[in-house]
């Protein structure tokens, strides 16, 4: 039976993941924020491996890789590792062809990940649980293709968090597509269900207000934000957890 994902992506209608052409200069400036918010990722890698006594991840996957941004930046991050990228839609998949130089990239779900058991140290899945119908399969799958003391590395919405009280039914983390919004603990509950033990954990700011992604505001929104990555509370503007796979259990 097709999951509901596979019957009601339309390929044929625009996709807003695409972001600028990369020839233009709003290419450079889309990677340049994108690196300050992505950053603190490789920092999240490197705590959960030293959590383990290892240095570096030996094979890397992006599940929902779209234009292959944050993979561009995991091949000059980790230059020893294999990179992976996996994304349903194949208009991403032939941007992110342009944005990386040696990536592995792959058309496919989520929920049944065409990788084999045990094959990666980590996996990073940034906004996409929220469009999953079935985001525990997902998260099995996940625990499948780890290895032993593998990285999960999550972020989603946050429908408990400040923007979303504030801005209630026009906050922009409620959309047809974000099918699947719950609270931090939530995810953090079902995911350690599935086998894995938490490492690092928080919400990001308040981006969910509109005023504060404008100065003067935005300066309360991002700073902390470029500082310190995902800030120990659950009332920011979506969920990023580190987890790592426990084979014990």
């Amino acid at each position: 039976m097709p999951y509901p994902n596979e019957v009601t992506v339309d390929l044929n209608r625009p996709t807003n993941y695409l972001g600028p052409d990369h020839r233009s200069w709003k290419h450079s400036l889309h990677r340049f924020r994108l690196w300050l918010a992505y950053r603190h990722y490789r920092g999240y890698l490197r705590l959960g491996m030293a959590a383990v006594g290892d240095c570096l991840a030996t094979h890397i996957l992006e599940v929902g890789c779209g234009p292959g941004v944050l993979l561009s930046f995991l091949e000059t991050w980790f230059p020893d590792c294999e990179v992976l990228g996996l994304d349903y839609d194949p208009r991403l998949l032939m941007r992110a062809v342009q944005a990386t130089n040696r990536s592995r990239l792959t058309r496919g779900m989520a929920e049944v990940l065409p990788f084999s058991n045990s094959s990666m140290t980590a996996l990073i899945a940034l906004h996409v649980v929220e469009h999953l119908y079935h985001p525990k399969d997902f998260i099995h799958e996940v625990a499948r293709v780890l290895d032993q003391n593998g990285l999960f590395l999550v972020a989603t919405p946050n429908p408990k968090g400040i923007g979303a009280s504030v801005m209630k039914a026009r906050w922009e983390g409620y959309r047809d597509d974000h099918v699947s919004l719950h609270p931090p603990e939530e995810w953090a509950q079902m995911i350690e269900e599935c086998g894995f033990m938490r490492v690092h954990s928080g919400t990001t700011g308040l981006s969910g207000i509109p005023a504060f992604r404008h100065f003067p505001l935005a300066l309360f929104n991002y700073v902390p934000i470029l500082l310190c990555g995902a800030l120990p509370w659950n009332r920011g503007e979506a969920f990023v957890g580190v987890f790592r796979r426990n084979r014990d259990k």
